[in-house]
């Protein structure tokens, strides 16, 4: 029997890959066969997550690049195909945005919203059209979005990336209908509090506001980047060749936790 979870000739491009959460998306998928384009703004970093990928055998390309320029996404892709020969799995990881783009609705201001709403909603729509382009072409793809539960209900202090992951998520539903026909399936993990150096500066900065955060946790611990990065591996392998259009939440079950709020 074929291994389910093989991604071997496949040619993927993984977004904010100089991070915890996009790094380990980008070694989980190239341990499992896939060449792996990786982008972020922070090239020293982005070019040791590529040298460890080709440490494994397999090839790898960094891209510094900085999505807000909405205009250049597609030269990512025609770098990604360039130097790997295609692209078959796009996950855009890249998103949140600086501390100080958060804040109350009142105090809210246009360039706060605006520089939220284009960092996760405007550049994944666009670098999605850009990968489409190409995986039509090859006669399908996947793709994978990382959305966050702040999309899925009231978010205190965070009215704008609020707004900006409900548009993903339902942005990334309205692409897999309308990609289908190209057998190109679009999902979304829903990434609950994950360990990272920003949540670790942020959202529980403290021992006891981290303890607090646990108790809502009917798993009993925060989410590692390898969590995210399993259920990308899923989504994208042959083992989800029939799932296109859904939210797959990844949170210890913890429903709505709510960091500001």
């Amino acid at each position: 029997m074929a291994d389910l979870f093989s991604l071997e000739g496949k040619v993927a491009l993984v977004t904010g890959a100089s991070k915890e959460m996009g790094r380990e998306v980008a070694y989980t998928l190239a341990r499992h066969g896939a060449d792996v384009a990786v982008t972020a703004r922070d090239a020293r970093q982005l070019e040791e997550a590529a040298a460890y990928i080709k440490s494994i055998g397999r090839k790898s390309v960094a891209i510094p690049a900085d999505l807000t320029r909405i205009r250049e996404l597609p030269s990512i892709v025609s770098r990604t195909v360039e130097a790997l020969g295609g692209l078959d799995i796009l996950i855009n990881v890249a998103g949140g945005g600086d501390y100080s783009n958060y804040g109350w609705a009142l105090r809210m201001t246009e360039e706060m919203w605006d520089n939220m709403l284009t960092l996760n909603l405007k550049a994944p729509m666009f670098l999605c059209q850009a990968a489409a382009r190409v995986m039509k072409e090859r006669g399908g793809g996947a793709i994978v979005n990382i959305s966050s539960g702040a999309g899925s209900g009231a978010s205190p202090r965070m009215s704008n990336y609020g707004a900006a992951k409900a548009g993903l998520d339902n942005l990334s539903e309205t692409l897999a209908q309308e990609w289908a026909q190209f057998r190109i399936r679009v999902n979304v993990v829903i990434s609950g509090l994950v360990d990272t150096a920003n949540a670790r500066t942020s959202t529980f900065a403290t021992p006891d506001r981290e303890a607090t955060l646990v108790k809502q946790m009917p798993l009993g611990r925060i989410g590692q980047p390898r969590d995210i990065a399993a259920a990308v591996l899923y989504l994208v392998s042959p083992a989800a060749e029939w799932v296109t259009g859904i939210k797959v939440p990844i949170n210890g079950g913890a429903g709505r936790l709510r960091p500001f709020g």
